[in-house]
């Protein structure tokens, strides 16, 4: 259960932020695929970290959700690319009430471990959800096909005080949660910079948006905006790349961050021409619209991913992410393990395979890394089309990208069942296996953090040990790579 007690709505004191947000007319709102099964919730792990890195980066995301919502809002009513712009609407609506809950409530799946406490932040909180409902009751009935003028214009001429009331949460905050053990106040103003890019990106495309020919939304100021947008946001990523002492930017902490601000600059010089015509008074055409708003998509992610490095550089960056991911696992991940098809699927090869040598096995693992090195095979294929690899998929999609591989092990380590190809057969000698199977019964082992090519997203591999239900004997273990950003 969320626990929202201190929120007073109306001079009344809702239990929830479910029980708020319902007073709102928001709860179709919030999203199971957004809010987890808060079962999870009910663990203490308040001792190992308060999920204050994970507030920063979760309330300075409000400030380009806002403007996210404002930019789909014009684009949708305005019947550009509209499939696309309901559906960024919609999970943009979703992901600033998940946001809005956790921040209140507390969340360990968005690595927030415990309610908020402080008075004045429970009341910067509560301002927010004042400023947030009209938007999302007019965002609610966009998105449910009942588009009005009405709706569209409402969030027009709202949206810019959430914006405002946003950054006063986010800098409220900001300021309560820096600490030595977890976030120094020179982070935390470096991750306030980093964050505003991501509002700032949503601003261009909204203001592209408002000026194109035909929307009649813009005013005689959005150009202005516009060019002040595009200077802030140049002038903050030089800022952010070679530091700025005077405004508290200090340089990047490795350069691992710094070559993902270079990627951000990159991006952004390809196709910063694109603007050049606004900001000259001409009006975008539609084209340009859709491009703003793909290139401001990109930088949003660049920005995640500078964001996710800087939240993984600095002191508590164990917390920041396995609070969330061991939520995760507990609050989802862990029913797959009782699978009847994939536990009889794993006993059948333990039983297959019981006979097998050392020299046997790494033998079959050489065979393997032959065939994926030849584009396939016969023992790929057998593996890649067994029935548990087809639902591992399934499950698999069904996460949204919160999973980006799993795969099944025996009791050598060998594979009995995945979600793609891996790079070998036997896993045996890693720790993915070493330190859940052979540990015992509900062992859990993580990864270091990692940069996965194929994705572009950072991940780390989150390894179990899977026990029979009738026995609870080990039998197997498994993997499941996971994009942290999502968690983050």
């Amino acid at each position: 259960m969320l626990h929202v007690n201190h929120l007073r709505i109306n001079g009344k004191r809702p239990t929830t932020f479910k029980v708020a947000a319902a007073l709102f007319g928001l709860g179709n709102l919030l999203s199971p695929a957004v809010l987890p099964n808060q079962a999870a919730a009910q663990s203490d792990t308040s001792d190992l970290y308060d999920g204050g890195k994970a507030r920063v980066n979760r309330s300075a995301g409000l400030r380009a959700l806002s403007e996210a919502v404002a930019s789909s809002s014009c684009r949708f009513s305005n019947g550009i690319d509209t499939e696309t712009s309901q559906q960024s609407l919609m999970r943009s609506v979703n992901q600033f009430n998940a946001t809005l809950s956790a921040l209140a409530d507390g969340n360990p799946t968005l690595g927030i471990p415990t309610e908020e406490t402080r008075a004045r932040t429970l009341t910067e909180i509560e301002n927010t959800l004042q400023a947030w409902a009209p938007i999302a009751s007019s965002a609610a009935r966009m998105v449910s096909d009942e588009l009005s003028d009405e709706d569209a214009q409402a969030i027009s001429s709202s949206y810019a005080a959430l914006f405002d009331q946003t950054v006063v949460l986010a800098a409220e905050i900001s300021g309560q949660y820096s600490n030595p053990q977890e976030l120094l106040q020179s982070d935390a103003t470096v991750l306030n910079f980093a964050g505003r890019q991501r509002a700032l990106a949503q601003r261009m495309s909204r203001a592209m948006c408002e000026l194109a020919t035909g929307t009649g939304t813009g005013t005689d100021g959005t150009v202005d905006e516009l060019i002040a947008t595009v200077d802030l946001f140049e002038r903050t990523l030089a800022a952010l790349i070679s530091g700025f002492p005077a405004a508290g930017i200090t340089e990047p902490p490795n350069d691992t961050v710094r070559d993902s601000l270079e990627k951000t600059l990159a991006d952004w010089q390809e196709a910063r021409g694109l603007f050049d015509g606004a900001l000259t008074g001409e009006e975008p055409s539609i084209d340009d619209v859709i491009a703003a708003t793909e290139l401001s998509d990109t930088l949003t992610v660049d920005m995640n991913n500078t964001i996710t490095l800087y939240l993984i550089a600095t002191p508590g960056k164990d917390g920041i992410y396995r609070v969330p991911l061991e939520a995760y696992i507990d609050d989802e991940l862990s029913n797959w393990l009782v699978n009847p098809d994939l536990i009889e699927a794993i006993k059948a090869q333990n039983i297959a395979h019981a006979g097998l040598t050392e020299e046997e096995v790494i033998a079959l693992d050489q065979e393997w890394r032959a065939e994926a090195g030849a584009g396939g095979g016969a023992l790929i294929t057998e593996l890649l089309e067994h029935p548990v690899s087809e639902w591992l998929r399934g499950q698999q999609t069904g996460t949204a990208g919160f999973v980006t591989e799993v795969f099944v092990m025996d009791n050598k380590g060998l594979n009995v069942a995945q979600s793609a190809e891996t790079s070998d057969y036997w896993q045996g000698d890693e720790a993915k296996w070493q330190e859940t199977y052979q540990v015992g019964p509900n062992t859990l082992h993580i990864s270091e953090v990692e940069f996965d090519d194929s994705t572009g997203f950072y991940q780390v591999q989150a390894s179990l040990s899977i026990s029979d239900p009738d026995t609870n004997g080990v039998i197997g273990a498994v993997t499941f790579g996971i994009n942290i950003q999502n968690l983050m």
